[in-house]
């Protein structure tokens, strides 16, 4: 059979074993990329920490741009935090809009399980009678919500000789579970628990005010700390719920951008941390230049700059290793967005995209205003481009809906240097 070219590892040609610019957050435990290659935010981990190593508990809400690191931020004090005695489940809980409060005090009670699940010393943290209340709850087929509590469905589950059928649990005793699995843990460990929420931007903003209020005594269990992390729009949303936001601990936690030379270092160590052998040099696939373009166009947000990046080495890279500058990132990134987005649109919906894409954010009313359309085609407008992946809502202020171009329509103002074209000629 004829080998298939395009199913090769690219990345060996550059000296890793794997893609360096993935924009999956660092993981509390584990990862191809180790949390030692996170890099910045000292004064937001001493803050953190200080709050979680107070005992008694804590809630703190860490917010910003999408892609700016908050996941990450978080899961390193996380790390640090288990690496120290402390509890917390290794992979994040994302929130999703279609919870109820009981789902939320399940998913919670489900990450807590599932870290247990892998620790090989579980009498570290939980007895026993406990862990097999937990499992009695999710080693079963599914789970479902209904007014009559949690009902766990199963035709029956064996645990050892024991058989176990399908058992109703009262809404408030998952909460009942939840405290009694936080005194084990803290009994026998003498530290707090750390619970982390992500993406709460994903549950819409009437669903949030009446989890938040319903569930505050919840997040007031005594020797958690709760981290919950969300956009400016989720951030704007909690401040709105009273009961939620006076039982916070300290001022929100804003996460802002990475300076250049922060992404610098973070590529880098990337890059050692998967070089394929410390016999051989790795290859960085880029000059400064070429860096510190896409860094201002994507105004310092890792994520963005990582995808971009990624995806223009994707595209050049065949037998052998490719070294980007800023005019050959530039055409090619501007080739992908033509044929790939940009070629679906008709010219109208083109014209609402270029003027959303000269803006921080913009509202329906300002393009209306500017490009002399009437609102009602700017909404349809918006609408056929938020499904073409080419807009995203990035905040609501009362009735104001606030637009952002998606970071790769940002490409179409990548610009060549007549210079280096000069040079290169």
């Amino acid at each position: 059979m004829q080998q298939n070219d395009s199913l090769k590892n690219i990345w060996e040609l550059y000296g890793v074993n794997e893609d360096p610019f993935s924009t999956s957050p660092l993981l509390v435990i584990g990862g191809s990329i180790p949390i030692e290659s996170f890099v910045g935010r000292g004064d937001e981990i001493k803050r953190l920490s200080k709050i979680i190593g107070s005992k008694g508990g804590s809630r703190t809400f860490v917010y910003g741009d999408i892609g700016v690191g908050k996941t990450s931020f978080v899961n390193v004090v996380r790390n640090s935090a288990f690496e120290n005695g402390h509890f917390t489940h290794f992979k994040e809980i994302t929130t999703q809009d279609k919870w109820d409060s009981d789902d939320f005090v399940l998913n919670t009670l489900s990450a807590i399980y599932s870290s247990l699940k892998v620790i090989k010393d579980k009498k570290k943290y939980i007895s026993d009678k406990i862990y097999i209340k937990l499992a009695s709850l999710f080693e079963v087929n599914r789970t479902v919500t209904n007014s009559f509590g949690t009902q766990v469905l199963g035709v029956g589950v064996n645990y050892g000789n024991e058989h176990k059928s399908a058992e109703i649990l009262p809404s408030f005793s998952l909460q009942e579970l939840f405290v009694e699995v936080i005194k084990e843990i803290n009994t026998t460990t003498k530290k707090d628990i750390i619970i982390h929420y992500n993406n709460l931007e994903l549950i819409s903003e009437s669903k949030v005010k009446h989890l938040f209020n319903t569930l505050r005594d919840f997040f007031q269990t005594k020797n958690v700390h709760f981290i919950f992390i969300g956009n400016l729009t989720a951030y704007s949303t909690l401040q709105s719920v009273p009961r939620f936001s006076s039982i916070l601990n300290d001022t929100p936690f804003h996460i802002e951008a990475l300076k250049f030379e922060e992404v610098k270092q973070v590529i880098r160590k990337r890059f050692e941390c998967l070089n394929i052998s410390k016999e051989y040099n790795f290859i960085l696939p880029f000059n400064e230049d070429c860096l510190k373009v896409i860094y201002e166009l994507m105004e310092g947000n890792i994520r963005d700059i990582l995808n971009s990046l990624s995806t223009a080495i994707f595209y050049v890279t065949n037998e052998s290793p490719v070294i980007l500058d800023r005019n050959r990132l530039s055409k090619v990134l501007k080739d992908i967005l033509e044929k790939r987005f940009l070629n679906n649109l008709t010219p109208a919906m083109r014209k609402v995209l270029n003027e959303i894409v000269k803006h921080e954010e913009i509202t329906n009313r300002a393009l209306s205003d500017r490009l002399k359309i009437p609102r009602s085609n700017i909404s349809s407008y918006i609408k056929d481009l938020e499904r073409a992946g080419c807009v995203y809502l990035k905040r609501k202020n009362g009735k104001d809906k606030f637009w952002k171009a998606d970071p790769k329509i940002r490409w179409s103002l990548l610009k060549e240097d007549p210079q280096q074209r000069l040079k290169t000629a």
